[in-house]
């Protein structure tokens, strides 16, 4: 598994990602909606509060998708993972769990705890963070609003060095 950080020259593919309306809908509502401009996006990587690393199977394979920690709080060691597969035909092989798995092993941030949240209706991220060694802390009960229709947000934990 090759990971390295996101830089401004990754904006455009980012993008591109970010604005897939099969993706969009299960992300936070700050970046829900589409129209993700690569120039914010561009800025938005040099933010001390976050890491993006993009991950790839092998160095010499193009991206295949994102791991990123925001809302970093270096003094109490904890931060919130989200994460993405933008290249779809790389989908049902491992893929992303095995990129959450490295990243976490490496934990860039020297993280205590991670957090992270998917949509209930999102099985394979739910499957992602299972098989990286997150589990499942709670759930928020009508917590998000996607297509008019309110859904659960189900909230997970990672413990590093416990």
């Amino acid at each position: 598994m090759h990971l390295r950080p996101a830089t401004p020259d990754d904006a455009a593919l980012l993008a591109g990602w970010l604005n897939d309306p099969a993706t969009n809908r299960l992300l936070t509502g700050n970046l829900r909606g589409g129209g993700l401009d690569a120039k914010a996006l561009a800025l938005g990587l040099r933010r001390r509060d976050q890491v993006w690393m993009l991950f790839a199977e092998t160095a010499a394979a193009p991206p295949a998708g994102l791991i990123a920690l925001d809302g970093i709080d270096r003094a109490d060691g904890v931060a919130n993972l989200w994460f993405l597969l933008g290249d779809k035909a790389q989908a049902r092989r491992g893929l992303t769990s095995a990129a959450i798995a490295a990243f976490c092993a490496a934990n860039p941030a020297e993280l205590h705890v991670a957090t992270a949240w998917i949509v209930a209706e999102n099985a394979a991220s739910r499957a992602c963070l299972l098989r990286a060694g997150f589990a499942e802390a709670g759930r928020i009960t009508d917590a998000v609003l996607i297509d008019g229709r309110r859904q659960d947000r189900i909230l997970f934990q990672k413990r590093f060095g416990a």
